[in-house]
């Protein structure tokens, strides 16, 4: 304990007074003669007994009164850790949560107009010589600019409710930051928020001990919310005609359970199936819709359903392309190849553009535009080849080996170890046949009804060259034979994909040409040779698409109905980075495109705002014990804010009780002098 004048502690001795008076008894006795002393006796001697308990308890009531009444004069108080009565400049750092879930209402209105209003009453509490920072979830460049008292009310004043969702270690890392790099030596953070759960993430926060940091908790009234989640494609490909099947995720963060509440799905804002969805409380539940691809190019679909009062989540926009063509190059050897089985599946299908050429005339510039690169018996692979290859499979494209029957081992070698992949090893002329087919594999994806491979006939295998048995994390093998060597093995590259098939596709070495296998495995490795960009992004996250094409000197633009903007790009080689930063605000479809490119873009809000369930004041303080935190709670609804802000400020001032004290001790001694007879 403290005292603000202590000199006043000096009037204690005046303590003395009524102990000089209580010791000296100054009264004067005169004399009365009686003939009879017996009965006197008896009431004289009650009556000096009862005279000095009163005395006594006189005294006591004296010394407190006084000694109270001394303490409130030097007005005691026990000081907090911020330490914030220093008259030296001070900086504080102060945030206000802007997030969607600060619209909700509390008692005194709507929560973030009452966060602004405690976080001015803040500043005006501080001197006009002391620096501020104001920060809020948009993470804007100016907000490590030191602000004057007024600049800091007139920011604060500004603030608006933004999409953007921070957890709580990133918001204190970011002012931390700030505050340190003003160089002053009182630091002070302010937490203006409603800690919803999902973001308050104390467990990842490091604390500046140097900081004193303030929480300032608003409530909200419970509501309960109904929102749709996220959603999947159970096929990576897309194509034209094809039944689609897109799944979805609605959540139920209330108290009561919902049934069979309307969900709509729209694609290019075509009304496509509606359904309805019950979710029993607190839980979630996972709904699908069916449909068909009717049309080629970009596609713009939106799941929606309604529930009030919170409707920014009632909505969840994705996109995706369902190409006209895929691009298939084939390369073979004219001295060698007699296979036409590759020429056969893809060049009578207009869903591929085939291209065929021989390795002694191939254009290299047809490798940049295509999908899928076939390898088909070709005998020897130049060193060229393998880097073009590289470069090819790194940026997003896909390549399938046929080896020939005699082929130059070492020239393969080569090309596996350009991918660091398992080589081919000798050739092997034993028969084996395809014992195992790896289901789970995206080139299995609606093939099979049943997965029951014991009653396939499974293809031939009487010359082949066998792949080092290693495991790698990028390696799936697709079929594998009943030696437990692989015969076509997956190997995901950077971007892209290495398909690699132990053998030829001559009848002498393997009837899998001609297998049922074939076509679907073919057309799937095709089909997944597309590029596949995210179905959707989070607003407020480091949102970038990387398309393969190098489009240095263009300009790509995204817009929709409402506004247009030129985001920023980065080209590397053949990749082009899009960055769309914080210039999205908005939920919705978009559509990017340059000179050559159109593709869609889709944004949904951070569904971290959709759960509205906060920490209470005591789960704050349980939070903060747990991870060893030191940090001030301030209760934002106390009938006097100021109040309670000037306690944590200051400290716990006791001056008001030593006066009710002093008074009531004086009433005591009062009381003891005209009662106690």
């Amino acid at each position: 304990m403290k005292f603000v004048y202590p000199e006043f502690l000096y009037a204690l001795f005046a303590i003395a007074i009524p102990i000089v008076i209580h010791l000296f008894n100054f009264r004067k006795f005169k004399k009365i003669y009686f003939s009879n002393v017996q009965f006197l006796k008896e009431v004289t001697q009650e009556t000096q007994s009862k005279s000095k308990l009163k005395h006594l308890l006189i005294l006591i009531s004296r010394i407190l009164a006084i000694s109270f009444l001394v303490f409130a004069f030097a007005q005691p108080y026990i000081p907090t850790n911020s330490g914030i009565t220093s008259p030296k400049n001070k900086v504080v750092g102060i945030y206000v949560d802007n997030s969607f879930s600060m619209e909700s209402t509390g008692s005194l209105g709507a929560l973030l107009d009452e966060a602004k209003l405690n976080a001015a009453e803040v500043i005006n509490n501080y001197n006009a010589s002391d620096k501020f920072l104001v920060y809020t979830n948009s993470f804007g460049s100016g907000e490590y600019r030191l602000l004057s008292q007024e600049q800091a009310i007139e920011q604060i004043e500004q603030i608006e409710i933004v999409p953007q969702t921070k957890n709580l270690s990133a918001i204190y890392s970011r002012a931390t930051e700030g505050i340190n790099n003003a160089e002053i030596a009182n630091k002070y953070f302010y937490l203006f928020s409603d800690f919803q759960k999902t973001i308050s993430d104390f467990n990842d926060l490091e604390q500046d001990s140097t900081i004193n940091w303030l929480l300032i908790p608003v409530v909200g009234n419970q509501i309960d919310n109904l929102y749709i989640d996220s959603c999947w494609f159970e096929s990576p490909t897309h194509l034209f005609n094809q039944q689609e099947e897109l799944k979805a995720i609605v959540v139920n963060k209330g108290e009561k359970d919902v049934e069979n509440i309307p969900v709509k799905l729209f694609i290019n804002e075509q009304l496509i199936t509606p359904t309805s969805v019950s979710v029993k409380a607190n839980d979630k539940t996972t709904i699908a819709f069916n449909y068909q691809n009717k049309q080629q190019g970009v596609q713009q679909g939106k799941i929606e359903l309604r529930d009030y009062p919170v409707v920014t989540d009632d909505a969840f926009h994705f996109s995706y392309q369902i190409a006209s063509q895929i691009t298939v190059l084939e390369i073979h050897d004219k001295q060698t190849a007699e296979s036409k089985s590759i020429p056969a599946l893809y060049q009578t299908d207009s869903l591929f553009n085939f291209i065929s050429g021989a390795i002694g005339q191939l254009d290299y510039s047809l490798i940049k535009t295509a999908n899928l690169i076939v390898l088909n018996e070709l005998k020897e692979l130049n060193s060229g080849l393998i880097q073009t290859l590289k470069s090819f499979v790194e940026n997003g494209g896909s390549l399938l080996v046929f080896p020939a029957e005699e082929m130059n081992l070492e020239s393969y070698q080569l090309l596996t170890n350009a991918f660091q992949i398992n080589p081919y090893l000798t050739n092997d002329t034993s028969s084996l046949k395809v014992r195992d087919i790896n289901y789970e594999h995206p080139i299995f994806n609606n093939v099979f009804e049943k997965k029951e491979a014991e009653k396939l006939n499974l293809p031939l295998v009487k010359n082949h060259y066998a792949l080092a048995d290693f495991n790698t994390i990028f390696r799936s093998d697709v079929l594998t034979l009943n030696n437990g060597t692989p015969f076509l093995s997956d190997f995901k590259i950077n971007k892209g994909h290495v398909y690699l098939c132990a053998s030829s596709l001559n009848k002498t070495a393997t009837n899998f040409a001609n297998h049922a296998l074939f076509v679907p495995v073919l057309y799937n490795i095709a089909f997944l040779s597309q590029p596949t960009y995210p179905n959707y992004f989070i607003i407020g996250e480091n949102n970038v698409i990387n398309i393969n094409t190098n489009v240095k000197d263009n300009v790509f633009h995204l817009k929709n109905d409402n506004m247009e903007i030129i985001p920023k790009i980065k080209s590397e080689q053949n990749t082009t980075s899009i960055f769309f930063g914080n210039e999205i605000t908005t939920a919705g479809n978009y559509l990017l495109s340059n000179e050559t490119i159109e593709m869609g873009i889709a944004f949904n809000y951070n569904r971290k705002e959709s759960d509205l369930a906060c920490l209470t004041e005591s789960e704050l303080t349980t939070q903060l014990t747990q991870y060893g935190l030191n940090a001030n709670i301030v209760n934002a609804n106390e009938v006097s804010f100021k109040s309670a802000l000037n306690e944590i400020e200051s400290g716990k001032k006791y001056w008001k009780i030593c006066v009710i004290l002093a008074l009531i001790f004086l009433a005591v001694e009062i009381a003891l002098i005209r009662l106690m007879r």
